[in-house]
Order: C-alpha cells, then sequence, then structure tokens
C-alpha cells in the first residue's frame, strides 16, 4: 500500500514537472511577454501583409511593432485601419488589457466572439466596420464607448447588445432583424439604416398585430361577404365574416398608426440630429482619455478667458504669460512666424503666429482641427500644447526642441542649435525613420476623416534632446487661405534622375518644392486639397534629399554617404515609389515604413 502511494505522488510530481517545462518552453518561445501568442495568432492569417512585416522578435511593446500600441508593457490598442488585412478578428480580442481595438476596411471575416467584462473587461472603443464579418453581436460590455459596426454581415436579433455608455454607435448596412428598444432607441435612425428587419424607435414601428391578421386583411370584402352569407343563416354575418371586417378596420388603423409613427420618428431624428451637429462634426476620436481631454480643454478655457485653449501638458499656460515672455525667432515662412519664448516661471515653448494673410478669419473647422491635433502623443510627433484664435491672435503652442530642423542639419540655416552638427549616414538613416514613424502615426491616428500633414518638408521635422526626429505642424496649412494659389508647377524630371528631385525640392523655396504635382497650379487639379498621398510624395522628396546629401559627417562627401551602393539604391528606390506621378501608385506610410526597416 505504501509503495502504491508513493507511485502516485512520484507520478503526480511527474506531471507537474511536465507542465511547468511546457509552460517554460512556451514563455521562452514567446520571449516572455504574454501578448505575444494572440498578435502572432493574427498574423499568421496574414502572413505577406505589409502592415504586419514589422511585427517581428519577441516583445510587441519595443515600439517597432506598426499598429500596436503599449502602455506599461501591456498591448492596449491595435490601429490597422485599411491595412488589407484578412481572415478572423477573434484573436486580437484575446489580448487581456486590450483598450482600443481599429480595423475598419479591412477584408475580415468570421464571427466576434461573446464579449462581455469575464473575456473583454477593458475594451472601450471597438472599430470593425466595413469588413465581412458575420454572426451575432453578443456585446455586454457596460465601460465600452464606441462601436463601429456598419457594412458587415451581422444578423440576427440586438438583444444580445447591451452597451449603455456607448456615445459612438452604428450598425447600419448589415442583415440584422428584430426590435430595436432599450437604450439604442437613443441613436438616430442613421445607426440603424439599411437593417431591412429591423423596427422599433428611431426607425418605423413594429406592428405585431397587423402582421397576425395578415393572411385576413389579404381577402377582397366581396369574398368575405360570399363567404359570409354562405356559411351564415337568416341572412347574417358569420364569425369568420365578424373578424375579416375587424381586420380589415384594424388593418387601417394600423396603416395611419404607421403613417403617424413614421413623422414622429423623422421629427425625433431631426431634432438630435440638429443638437449633434454643433459637437458631431468634430467626429474623429480620440481613444485615451477622452473625457479628461474634454475637461481639460474646458478648464483651459476658463482658466484663460476663451482665449487659450489648453491640451495635456500645457495647463499651466496662460495667454498673457505668452504675450510677455522674452522671444527669439526661430524662423520664419509661408504660414507665419516661430519663436523661442522663455515663460516668466522659466517654462521655455515653441510659440507659432499664424500669418494674418493666409489666416485672415477664425475659422470653426481651423478650431476643431487644432483640438485634435492637440490629441495627437507621440514620441516622433511634436506635441501641441495649446493654440489660441480669437482677439486677432492665432498662436500655436507646441514643445521646444532644442537641436533645430532636418533643414538646418542639411543646409547649415539658422533656426536651432542643430546648424552646426555634422550629419552622417546612420544619423540620417535614424531621422528618415523617425519622421516616417511620425507620419505613419498621423495617417493611423483614428479620426474622421482621415488627418493629413499637408506641409511635409525639412524645416517640420525637428530634432529632439536626443537626435530623434519629430514631425510639426501637423494639418495647419489645410486652412490657409492662399497658399494653393501661390504653388508653382515643380518640375518634371525624368525617373533615373533622382538627383535632380532632390536639388529641385532644396532649390524649391519653402513648401513648394515638395509639394505633389497634383496639388501644383496649371496641373488640372484647381482646388485640390492635400491628401494622405500627397504627404507621401513630399516625405519621397525628403528622403530623395537627405539620402544625396552632401554634407555626411565622414568627410566622404555626397551621392549616398556611407552606406555603400547597395544601400543607398535601395533607399532611393524608396524615395522614388513614394514620388510616383499618380497619387494611387505611391504607397502607403505604413509599406514605406516596412520598407525603411530592412535598412535599419
Amino acid at each position: 500500500m505504501a509503495d502504491s502511494h508513493h507511485c502516485c505522488w512520484f507520478l503526480l510530481l511527474l506531471l507537474l514537472l511536465a507542465a511547468w517545462c511546457v509552460r517554460g518552453e512556451a514563455e521562452v518561445a514567446n520571449g516572455g511577454h504574454q501578448d505575444l501568442p494572440p498578435l502572432l495568432s493574427f498574423k499568421s492569417y496574414n502572413p505577406a501583409a505589409a502592415a504586419l512585416e514589422s511585427w517581428v522578435g519577441g516583445d510587441p511593446c519595443s515600439g517597432a511593432w506598426i499598429g500596436v500600441r503599449c502602455s506599461r508593457g501591456r498591448v492596449v490598442g491595435v490601429f490597422l485601419d485599411n491595412a488589407s488585412l484578412v481572415g478572423g478578428v477573434a484573436p486580437l480580442l484575446g489580448l487581456a488589457r486590450l483598450g482600443v481595438l481599429a480595423v475598419r476596411r479591412n477584408s475580415l471575416s468570421g464571427r466576434l466572439p461573446p464579449l462581455d467584462n469575464s473575456t473583454s473587461p477593458r475594451l472601450r472603443h471597438l472599430l470593425v466596420s466595413h469588413n465581412q464579418l458575420t454572426g451575432g453581436l453578443r456585446v455586454s460590455l457596460p465601460s465600452l464607448v464606441t462601436l463601429r459596426a456598419e457594412h458587415n454581415g451581422f444578423h440576427g436579433d440586438l438583444r444580445a447588445l447591451s452597451v449603455p455608455m456607448v456615445r459612438s454607435f452604428n450598425v447600419s448596412r448589415n442583415m440584422l432583424d428584430g426590435e430595436i428598444s432599450g437604450d439604442l432607441s437613443r441613436f438616430p435612425s442613421s445607426s440603424f439604416g439599411g437593417n431591412l428587419g429591423l423596427c422599433g424607435l428611431p426607425l418605423p414601428r413594429c406592428v405585431h398585430a397587423y402582421n397576425a391578421l395578415g393572411d385576413s386583411v389579404g381577402q377582397s370584402p366581396s369574398a368575405a361577404m360570399e363567404e359570409a352569407s354562405s356559411g351564415g343563416s337568416n341572412g347574417g354575418l358569420s364569425k369568420l365574416s365578424v373578424t375579416a371586417l375587424m381586420a380589415t378596420g384594424i388593418g387601417n388603423a394600423a396603416l395611419m398608426v404607421i403613417s403617424v409613427a413614421i413623422s414622429v420618428a423623422m421629427f425625433v431624428y431631426m431634432r438630435r440630429k440638429l443638437r449633434s451637429w454643433k459637437g458631431a462634426s468634430d467626429a474623429a476620436l480620440s481613444f485615451e482619455e477622452e473625457d479628461k481631454v474634454r475637461n481639460r480643454e474646458e478648464k483651459g478655457q476658463k482658466s484663460n478667458g476663451g482665449g487659450l485653449v489648453c491640451f495635456d501638458g500645457g495647463e499651466e499656460l496662460r495667454l498673457e504669460s505668452l504675450l510677455k515672455a522674452s522671444a527669439e525667432v526661430l524662423g520664419k515662412g509661408v504660414s507665419g512666424s516661430t519663436y523661442k519664448a522663455v515663460l516668466e516661471d522659466g517654462i521655455v515653448v515653441a510659440v507659432k503666429r499664424l500669418s494674418a494673410l493666409q489666416f485672415p478669419g477664425r475659422s470653426k473647422a481651423f478650431d476643431r482641427h487644432m483640438r485634435l491635433a492637440g490629441r495627437l502623443r507621440h514620441r516622433h510627433v511634436v506635441s501641441l500644447r495649446g493654440y489660441c484664435n480669437s482677439n486677432g491672435e492665432r498662436l500655436l503652442v507646441y514643445d521646444y526642441l532644442p537641436n533645430g530642423s532636418l533643414q538646418s542639419l542639411l543646409h547649415g540655416s539658422n533656426g536651432g542649435g542643430g546648424g552646426g552638427r555634422s550629419l552622417d549616414w546612420a544619423a540620417r538613416k535614424a531621422i528618415l525613420f523617425g519622421a516616417a514613424q511620425g507620419l505613419n502615426y498621423i495617417h493611423t491616428f483614428p479620426a474622421r476623416p482621415a488627418l493629413v500633414h499637408a506641409n511635409v518638408k525639412p524645416s517640420n521635422i525637428l530634432l529632439d534632446e536626443h537626435g530623434a526626429a519629430c514631425v510639426s505642424e501637423c494639418g495647419v496649412m489645410r486652412y490657409a487661405a492662399n497658399i494653393q494659389q501661390s504653388i508653382p508647377q515643380p518640375p518634371r524630371c525624368p525617373p533615373g534622375l533622382f538627383l535632380d528631385r532632390a536639388a529641385a525640392a532644396a532649390g524649391g523655396g519653402g513648401w513648394h518644392g515638395y509639394a505633389a504635382p497634383e496639388l501644383a497650379s496649371g496641373a488640372g487639379a484647381a482646388g485640390a486639397r492635400a491628401t494622405q498621398e500627397s504627404d507621401v510624395y513630399s516625405f519621397g522628396m525628403v528622403l530623395l534629399e537627405v539620402v544625396t546629401a552632401d554634407n555626411a559627417g565622414d568627410g566622404n562627401g555626397g551621392g549616398g554617404g556611407d552606406g555603400g551602393e547597395d544601400e543607398t539604391m535601395g533607399w532611393v528606390k524608396i524615395g522614388m515609389l513614394c514620388t510616383a506621378e499618380a497619387p494611387e501608385e505611391r504607397p502607403r506610410m505604413a509599406q514605406v515604413l516596412a520598407m525603411m526597416g530592412e535598412f535599419m
């Protein structure tokens, strides 16, 4: 008996040891990161996707994984809109601390797994619209703020959908049916349109009694009377004829009720639409801390008398202090002048005073964009801390970066502390890669319409205290009044003469040498506005200029630095792809990043 008891304990010990070894091997294989298996499982559906080429290594929070956002070493957001992805989305929803999932406009298929506090306790924003997802919507998340599932193949009713805190909601263009009830009826009819089986406010009322009497109502009155006379006695009406007549009356009454319901629904919809227009025009979503940002903005407006709107990190700014601060001119351009301002408390900021010629009047669209730009936070994007657009002053307050701009490095111009620094091959690659990361973050930031920088050039690529590149002035020039009329036609160069293109960019003056051809006057694009494709073109011009610059610190002269002929030509090819004549032939910034990553 004792031997048998010891054998059992020995077998149990072996099983525990085997399980521990398997777990240990799995952790080693996964680099010890808990969020790696779901991400790699999702990537297995798309082994050749350009957007996921950076998903290599054992740490998704290293900063190199495009589209992955982390906090405290865990994945909290996945942003893969317009990434040409296929397969199921379930692996990504297996991330334990996921707060934001944005996979809009792909070709994802399959079903959404049931989502509740036991499976996705931190999920606040779920954006899966414009895919091929099917099945039911079984979502019960009290903390969910955004649910965008339009243009899919979801079917069934909405009884399993419980999202009491959701603010942005849309399930239109699916195959849903049943009655809209409860808290969901507060959304406009556009949130449910295209689902022929749905009814109830804000859509037309569900008429169950009318459907039940459909067969009787379909019978003509004369047929009902004939049936009544043949089946009745003493010329009286039979029970069936009475039923038919009642059904006809009920049907007519139901039709009147439906008409009234439609009128009421349209009235409610228009009233809600009018209310929503005031704030819904700023439809860009801030997926993290949006409540805190809104509160900070309101506090900033109150504390500064409505003059200076402050964002995260700029709560202590005051318009009076800015106007009284000692200022040093950093540079002047088409959009205005930039100053280094030292405030009374010793804080140093960069202040952009916009040109009254280019920005002649107050614009609500400009205000909306500035509030959105104030939410951009990325290590390769200069943070906007506040702005003023009142009383004749149009000021943008940014973090001050001490090492100047890429322009000063390339040409030794004034405007920062970087004018005397050398620019070797490794530094050039790092600057270009950092700028590409910042621009890709802007392009993939969850906003509607999509964000565009609109003024990519070396003077808007600044260097922080560590020499890392940071993109500045996102979207400002989209709201300039006269910039489009002043863009000359850029010189057309043969595809192989990349040195000529770089020289044209360097000598074109300001933005002009970097602007895409579709934005140039006389190009048949009157009124054309900057797009993400034109941003890619401008970045390609910057890349060609940097790669072919002849101020490399190693003293080897120009024409490509010390990267080796093959590597230099690889970078040149990337620049040529970005500067393709037709906008649709240019790669997206995510693809540009993936190509650049091969040389980093």
